[in-house]
């Protein structure tokens, strides 16, 4: 039986390797005739493939796996990615004001940011913003990466800022009358007095890891744009709280020490495209000092945004900011507001 089985086994082999082996001849003369009339209809084919291309131009724009060029870059905002596209670079000019219940229209801040698209997934930022007669700063520098494209990436940034402090009506001497309680006449000490004053200048490292998940095409979800700033210096002002004063017993105003630590500010939103030129976002940022969690140490600063894109190369749009909706005692969540309007223009390939 064994040796049956070797033989049929190396004559199945012998078939198979003789089925599958192409030895290769000189070709004839009317061989060589054929492969011209080939290269022939290959030239023909190559007339009937410019006309097919003509015809594409009239089809719709295809991209491959979410890259995009100036042509095909969504007018949808949801549908844009969360880096510039590649040889893409976008400048936006924003001018603000302070619209507080108290000194509302008093002061003005004016901002120009870049980005630029390296590649598809990774981009350099840059900017300098300002507000309250420049009393509050930021100029900064640094890049945007893809960790998975379109859903989240990593944003870090070098930022030589300043806070503009509010000035209180307890420590403003002599005391407003807008400072005063209209039944009672008491002085309240609690109210921000709508003037504002420079704190301290302070150099850290961004941090942000920006999130975008889209639940349905007009609606995602938007978060961590930022989340944690690295304090390289502390400052003496770094920012203000309301506090009772341990001798009187009455309320009053502290400029607090922000130290060589870092600070807490995550942001989580929602974005929305009810038509396509249109979008609404609405995004909260809590921001702790420090790390400080204690009363009165932090603020929820609260931003709706607006914004029109007539076309793949413009945006404009406003935004308005109630800046803490968890304020101290006696005072109101909308009474400290800033508006800003915006442009927004991108040119490249």
């Amino acid at each position: 039986m064994l040796p049956r089985f070797l033989a049929l086994a190396l004559s199945a082999s012998l078939v198979s390797f003789a089925g599958t082996s192409r030895p290769a001849y000189a070709q004839d003369d009317d061989e060589d005739e054929g492969g011209d009339d080939e290269e022939e209809g290959g030239k023909g084919g190559d007339d009937e493939g410019a006309e097919e291309e003509e015809d594409d131009k009239d089809q719709p724009p295809i991209t491959s796996g979410g890259l995009f060029t100036m042509r095909t870059y969504p007018v949808r905002e949801i549908s844009r990615p969360l880096t510039m596209t590649e040889k893409i670079i976008q400048l936006r000019l924003g001018v603000g004001t302070d619209i507080s219940a108290k000194g509302a229209f008093e002061s003005v801040g004016v901002s120009l940011e870049t980005i630029y698209g390296m590649t598809d997934n990774f981009s350099i930022i840059g900017g300098i913003t300002n507000a309250y007669n420049f009393k509050q700063f930021g100029i900064y520098a640094g890049f945007e990466g893809s960790l998975a494209y379109d859903l989240v990436s990593i944003r870090l940034a070098a930022n030589l800022h300043r806070t503009a402090l509010p000035v209180y009506c307890g420590s403003v001497t002599p005391t407003p009358m807008d400072c005063t309680d209209p039944t009672s006449g008491v002085v309240q000490p609690e109210l921000p007095s709508g003037d504002y004053k420079a704190g301290g200048t302070q150099f850290s490292l961004d941090i942000g890891f920006p999130f975008r998940y889209a639940i349905k095409p007009e609606i995602a979800i938007v978060a961590l744009e930022t989340l944690m700033s690295i304090d390289f210096n502390s400052v003496t002002k770094g920012y203000t709280i309301i506090e009772t004063d341990p001798m009187t017993m009455m309320l009053r105003s502290r400029d607090v020490r922000n130290g060589a630590k870092p600070d807490l500010n995550p942001s989580l939103g929602i974005a929305t495209n009810p038509v396509s030129p249109l979008s609404v976002v609405i995004f909260a940022q809590l921001r702790i000092p420090d790390f400080d969690t204690s009363a009165g140490a932090f603020q929820v600063p609260v931003t709706g945004r607006i914004q029109f894109s007539p076309n793949q190369k413009f945006d404009i749009g406003l935004e308005f900011t109630l800046l803490n909706v968890k304020p101290p005692e006696g005072q109101s969540p909308i009474d400290n507001r800033f508006i800003s309007l915006f442009a927004q223009a991108r040119v490249g390939k």
